[in-house]
């Protein structure tokens, strides 16, 4: 009496050998047209790893440039686009009333405090004669020197006041006062904030407040912050080459390195992302700030490994399993997997090379198959 075939392995092969010709077929192994699915072979090449995101271009360096005072600008002497050297003019402010009433009262204790420190030294020699001559006592002369001090640390005091004014830009010449807005280091104005006539706060005057009149950039050196996946961080390390492309300039490739893979994520919409940071190292000129920039980031790559493709991988319970095709039936079989690509994954153990996979789940094919007949 001949074995019985089970039932669902006999439906299997009914459909095998109805399968359709045009299915898709690889080279060695099992002969695809055979299958109502894709059959791919185990085969030896490379996998390399690449990351694509896209992320901003930044400048390394930039300041904002605020005013120490407030008032109204009076006039604007650079314009984006112009290279400046730190300390050269870029705005003139002139100060609103109670701006302008605080460096006049200043003015005026300072010369109140000049003549006053100017009649208690006088009077303290004086005491000092007296004392010689046993007129007053010696606590009279003590007490003409301590106030002589206190009127002398007054007029440091409010001389010290406005040397920091002063250095903040603020003038007052015969009739009338400005304070004039300096750059505080070279670079290449990106962003001018305001227009002459217009009001502008004081950069001192509130608290992480103040009207920004300018952004100075250093353009010579280049980052892009792209927002990395944390499914994806474990591929990117520093040092890694990148690939940069720019919509407006789409035949050129600007060239670069990872510098920061930072310690912590941060939350984009419903994921984590790690704000990578990248230097521009060529093809800078194609780059402005502002710029959104496609990152293609070479991770890591293993050459002459026994590989499939991704799509021949599925998970029961967690762990990876293939379906091994051979001498018309498939095998479940468990496999370790190493190194993927978005194309290829590396099998360290369950299959060797020549050997035949299907690309989709065969149950499936033969329930499609069977619905086409």
């Amino acid at each position: 009496m001949a074995p019985r075939m089970h039932p669902s392995r006999g439906i299997l092969i009914v459909l095998l050998a109805a399968a359709l010709a045009g299915c898709s077929s690889a080279s060695g192994g099992e002969d695809a047209s055979e299958y109502p699915f894709r059959v791919a072979t185990v085969e030896r090449g490379p996998i390399r790893v690449t990351i694509e995101e896209t992320g901003l271009v930044e400048p390394e360096r930039q300041i904002v440039v605020k005013s120490p005072i407030s008032g109204v600008v009076r006039q604007l002497h650079v314009r984006e686009g112009d290279s400046v050297r730190a300390g050269q003019l870029m705005a003139t402010i002139i100060p609103d009333i109670a701006q302008a009433n605080a460096l006049a009262q200043l003015r005026s204790e300072i010369a109140g405090a000049e003549i006053s420190v100017t009649n208690l030294r006088r009077e303290y020699t004086r005491a000092q004669e007296l004392e010689a001559r046993d007129l007053i006592s010696d606590s009279d002369v003590e007490t003409a020197r301590v106030v002589l001090a206190q009127a002398e640390n007054d007029q440091r005091t409010a001389s010290e006041r406005l040397r920091l004014m002063e250095e903040s830009g603020v003038r007052a010449t015969e009739g009338s006062q400005s304070a004039r807005i300096s750059a505080p280091s070279p670079g290449v104005v990106i962003l001018r904030g305001v227009e002459e006539g217009e009001t502008v706060m004081g950069g001192t005057s509130v608290f992480g407040g103040g009207t920004e009149l300018f952004t100075i950039a250093d353009l010579s050196v280049l980052l892009v912050k792209a927002a990395v996946n944390e499914v994806d961080i474990g591929k990117v390390q520093n040092s890694d080459t990148v690939a940069i492309t720019v919509d407006a300039f789409p035949d050129d490739t600007a060239t670069g390195v990872v510098r920061l893979v930072p310690p912590a994520a941060r939350q984009q919409e419903r994921i984590r992302v790690f704000d990578v940071e990248i230097e521009v190292q060529t093809g800078s000129e194609i780059l402005r700030p502002g710029m959104t920039a496609n990152v293609r980031i070479a991770g890591p790559s293993r050459d002459d490994v026994i590989r499939i493709p991704v799509e021949a991988v599925f998970f029961v319970e967690g762990s990876p399993i293939v379906y091994k095709v051979a001498s018309g039936d498939t095998e479940r079989t468990p496999v370790t997997l190493g190194l993927s690509d978005l194309s290829y994954v590396e099998i360290l153990d369950g299959l060797d090379e020549g050997d035949s996979v299907a690309l989709e789940d065969p149950q499936e094919a033969a329930r499609r198959a069977r619905a086409g007949r």
